[in-house]
C-alpha cells in the first residue's frame, strides 16, 4: 500500500465503454471522479440512490417534494453523462434518510447495503453479460470516506463480492469528495475502506487536474440543485492528501487488477 509522496504521479486507466461509475447519489461520481469520467468519455454512470429529497434551500424556503427533487437530481445526472459520454443507469433505491435514517447512522450500514445487494449485484452481472468476453472494464465503487450510510452500504456490498466481480472488473475504489477533503475523515475512511477488504494489497493511484481543473468545476456545477452559490473553486474537491497539495483525483486499486 502507498498513500505518500507525489499523490499525482500515476497514469490513468484505459478507457472502456463498458466502464462502470457507482454513484451513490447523484453528484457523488461527479464530485469524485468528474475529471476522470470527462477525459475517459465511456461507460456506464450507475447511480444506486437516486430516489431522494434533499436540495439546498435558503432559510425560509420550502422544500419541494421528494418526487420532484428526485427527477431534478436525474437530470443533473442525464447531464453530466451527456458531458461525458456515459449512459445513465438508475437502480432507484431510497436514500436512507428517506427511510427516516439519519445519513450517518452506520448502526444501519449492514440493513442498508442488503435491501441493495441482489439488484445491484444482478446490474452489474447484467452489464458484463451484455459484454461479452474480452478485457476487464474498470468499476469504479466508493470507498465510504465521510460516512455516508449509503456510500458505505455500497462498499460493503462491494466487499462481501469482491471475488465474484473481479474476474468482470477491475474493481476501484475512489475517494469520495467533498468528504475526502478533510483530512480526518479521509483517514477514517480509508482505514475502514482496508479493515473492510481483508488486507487486500491495495495501492493509491491518482492525478492532477492540471488544465482540466476548470471542466471538473463546470462539471460539478451543473448539479446546481445542491449549492446556494455555485462553487468557486476546488478546494472541497480534492483530496487531503497533505499540504500543497495540487487538485487532484485518486483511487486505491489492488495490485492484482493489473496496471493503470
Amino acid at each position: 500500500m502507498s498513500d505518500y509522496g507525489d499523490p499525482c504521479g500515476a497514469a490513468q486507466p484505459l478507457n472502456s465503454r463498458w466502464d462502470v461509475y457507482l454513484s451513490p447519489h447523484s453528484d457523488d461520481v461527479c464530485f469524485s471522479l468528474g475529471s476522470l469520467a470527462h477525459k475517459r468519455h465511456g461507460g456506464v454512470l450507475l447511480t444506486v440512490f437516486p430516489i431522494t429529497a434533499y436540495v439546498a434551500v435558503r432559510l425560509g424556503e420550502s422544500r419541494p417534494g421528494s418526487d420532484q427533487v428526485t427527477a431534478i437530481r436525474m437530470s443533473e445526472d442525464i447531464a453530466f453523462t451527456t458531458a461525458c459520454g456515459l449512459r445513465a443507469e438508475f437502480l432507484k433505491a431510497m436514500g436512507a434518510s428517506l427511510l427516516g435514517r439519519r445519513p450517518f447512522d452506520l448502526g444501519f450500514a449492514n440493513d442498508n447495503a442488503k435491501r441493495i445487494e441482489a439488484p445491484l449485484i444482478g446490474l452489474l452481472l447484467q452489464l458484463a453479460a451484455e459484454r461479452g468476453q474480452g478485457a476487464r472494464p474498470w468499476l469504479f465503487c466508493p470507498s465510504g470516506i465521510g460516512g455516508h450510510v449509503d456510500h458505505v452500504a455500497i462498499r460493503l456490498v462491494m466487499a462481501q463480492h469482491y471475488d465474484r466481480l473481479a474476474p468482470l472488473y477491475r474493481l476501484a475504489f475512489y475517494e469520495d469528495l467533498p468528504y475526502a477533503s478533510q483530512p480526518r475523515a479521509r483517514l477514517t475512511g480509508l482505514a475502514e475502506l482496508l479493515r473492510g477488504l481483508h488486507g487486500r494489497n491495495l495501492r493509491r493511484h491518482a492525478w492532477p487536474l492540471a488544465d482540466k481543473a476548470p471542466i471538473k468545476l463546470s462539471l460539478i456545477r451543473l448539479y446546481e440543485s445542491q449549492f446556494l452559490e455555485p462553487p468557486l473553486s476546488l478546494d472541497s474537491f480534492t483530496p487531503a492528501a497533505g499540504s500543497g497539495v495540487a487538485p487532484h483525483e485518486a483511487v486505491w486499486i489492488e495490485e492484482l487488477a493489473g496496471p493503470m
